[in-house]
């Protein structure tokens, strides 16, 4: 063994001395000693934080890690609309697209969130896929637009914030004023997500010698295109009753006013300086906008990631090939002929992406949001996601009496306890009064630095962490919510023990919490929101903006039931001579 291992093990061996002596003199640090002991027992100590919520005008938008479209009816907050309005970028910059190019389909594909959980072959050979929607809320129709926008989303600010990254938010869209509506490219009057799997029918190219049309399968999602009146009249011929098609969202439309208007946006500008670079790009053509209506007060919204979804200009164009297989009949294998062939062009959408989000609160919540008591604090805790609202919770921000009979500061009592912390937790209750309990509850909430907006070290330390699976992350410090028997949401409960053990050491500042609704607690970068009469912006979570549901929870008002009121247990032990 050499000198250096020696010195380590004596190393180590000296400090495990130092720390059981030290052990004695400090109960804080006590672990396994007090496990069957005599001398020590288990008790509870409840402290009521002060709660109260801060509601929203306006949220960020921009930089979102998902984003959502479509009409969403809470039970108890009201009505909202998602917009997207977003720059696209071509796959290729300068493109070519041959000679005689001739513009035959423009295709907007947006793919839901799906999982595939079946396969069939019937007895003619035909398959058929069957799938299960992931992340689609309602199952009513509402109207969606797609146009070309003509308002430029910069990538910078003005002024002061010129060398800053421009920030959007969630009300900006409906200040851009008409021009974002500068061209109506897709429409769809009666819309609503579909699970059918997509089924596209194309010309067989002969290569099996089976002459049968060709069909393409693909996972659900929404599909528009818009096609030439040949392409039209050639995909009617291919499957001549579209209606009977099972992929309700493969609409097609023969538009050739809409073509002419892409090719001569795209394929008469081959070389152009328009189509060079993306600053050109962006600032010819400056975005798609994505607009949804309700047509009931009930809807459907989708949450996706955009950036899966493309508009894509399918084209043909002349080429010269060689004539082996004698393809034009005149018996001369050695020459060169004149061919059609196909290429594509996808725009994505990606850079600026912007979410609009139109809604109001309900008039009673409303009210009781532009009032509340951050003295005393409130009965309800109003959780609601997107352009919002989300609650403040103050710890030991009282005085409580002491072993002498005394006044004394909580904080202060609690760090005098030579007390060993097992758990600290709280159990957030639902108020079922208020909500209509379902899968119109959020499942998870989510805790935060107020100050800073970073996650407690409770989320850091979790054991239960799971980035593919954002359902079963962060379970020991963002308990799920808890259901009773007629599935109606109960409660959520939260373990705060390290950060409440950091506290009383003075380890970290007792700073004050915010609580929101969560749409994936894997997600812990914040953005920016501002509330009524306040220039200054407050955090708020991107995985509660991007979160559609709402609750309501009990606070620690007097009228709230002794059993359900807001409150946080600390459990410990401690010697019984204290």
């Amino acid at each position: 063994m050499n000198l250096k291992n020696v010195l380590i093990k004596i190393t180590a061996i000296v400090a495990v001395v130092f720390t059981v002596v030290s052990c004695d003199d400090d109960f804080n640090s006590v672990g396994s000693e007090v496990i069957g002991d005599v001398n020590f027992e288990d008790n509870q100590y409840a402290a009521i934080p002060l709660g109260y919520s801060k509601r929203f005008e306006k949220v960020q938008t921009s930089n979102l890690p998902n984003y959502l479209i479509g009409v969403y009816n809470d039970p108890v907050y009201g009505q909202s609309t998602y917009n997207v309005l977003s720059q696209v970028l071509p796959s290729r910059l300068d493109p070519v697209f041959g000679d005689n190019p001739v513009l035959d389909s423009v295709v907007l594909s947006l793919p839901y969130f799906s999982e595939l959980t079946e396969t069939n072959t019937d007895d003619e050979g035909e398959v058929t896929n069957t799938y299960e929607l992931d992340s689609v809320y309602g199952s009513q129709n509402i109207r969606l637009s797609v146009y070309q926008s003509d308002y430029f989303l910069r990538n910078f600010g003005v002024g002061d914030e010129a060398e800053e990254r421009q920030i959007y938010y969630s009300n900006d869209i409906e200040s851009f004023g008409p021009i974002i509506e500068n061209k109506l490219l897709f429409s769809v009057d009666n819309y609503a997500p579909s699970a059918n799997e997509l089924r596209l029918v194309s010309e067989d190219d002969d290569s099996d010698g089976n002459d049968d049309p060709q069909v393409t399968r693909l996972a659900p999602g929404l599909r528009l295109a818009l096609i030439s009146d040949d392409a039209a009249a050639e995909a009617t011929a291919l499957n001549p009753d579209p209606d009977n098609d099972p992929s309700t969202d493969n609409t097609r439309t023969g538009n050739q006013e809409l073509i002419d208007y892409f090719t001569g946006l795209f394929l008469d500008k081959e070389g152009s300086i328009e189509l060079s670079n993306a600053n050109n790009f962006n600032n010819y053509f400056r975005g798609i906008y994505f607009k949804t209506e309700a047509i009931t007060q009930d809807g459907s919204l989708i949450f996706f990631d955009i950036t899966s979804a493309n508009i894509t200009l399918h084209y043909s164009f002349d080429t010269e090939v060689a004539d082996t297989d004698d393809i034009d009949d005149d018996g001369d294998t050695t020459e060169l002929i004149t061919v059609r062939d196909e290429g594509n062009l996808p725009l994505t959408f990606l850079n600026n992406i912007v979410n609009g989000i139109d809604f109001d609160f309900s008039t009673t919540i409303s009210g009781e949001l532009d009032d509340q008591d951050m003295v005393n604090g409130e009965e309800n805790l109003y959780l609601k996601g997107g352009e919002g609202s989300y609650a403040v919770l103050d710890f030991f921000n009282g005085n409580v009496t002491n072993e002498n009979g005394e006044s004394e500061n909580e904080l202060d009592f609690l760090k005098r306890q030579d007390w060993l912390i097992n758990e600290a937790s709280m159990k957030i209750y639902i108020n079922q009064d208020e909500v209509v309990s379902g899968d119109a509850e959020p499942e998870r909430v989510y805790v935060f630095n107020l100050e800073t907006g970073v996650v407690l070290i409770d989320y850091l330390v979790d054991s239960s962490s799971n980035t593919t699976n954002p359902v079963q992350s962060v379970t020991n410090h963002l308990g799920r919510i808890s259901r009773d028997s007629d599935e109606k949401g109960e409660f959520y409960k939260i373990r705060l023990t390290q950060h409440i053990i950091n506290i009383l050491n003075d380890d970290t500042d007792n700073v004050k919490l915010g609580l929101s609704v969560s749409q994936n607690v894997n997600i812990s970068a914040n953005a920016e929101g501002f509330i009524p009469a306040n220039t200054d912006e407050e955090i708020i979570p991107f995985s509660s903006i991007i979160s559609h549901e709402g609750t309501i929870l009990y606070g620690n008002g007097t009228n709230v039931p002794e059993e359900k009121r807001l409150k946080l247990d600390i459990f410990y032990t401690e010697s019984k001579s204290n």
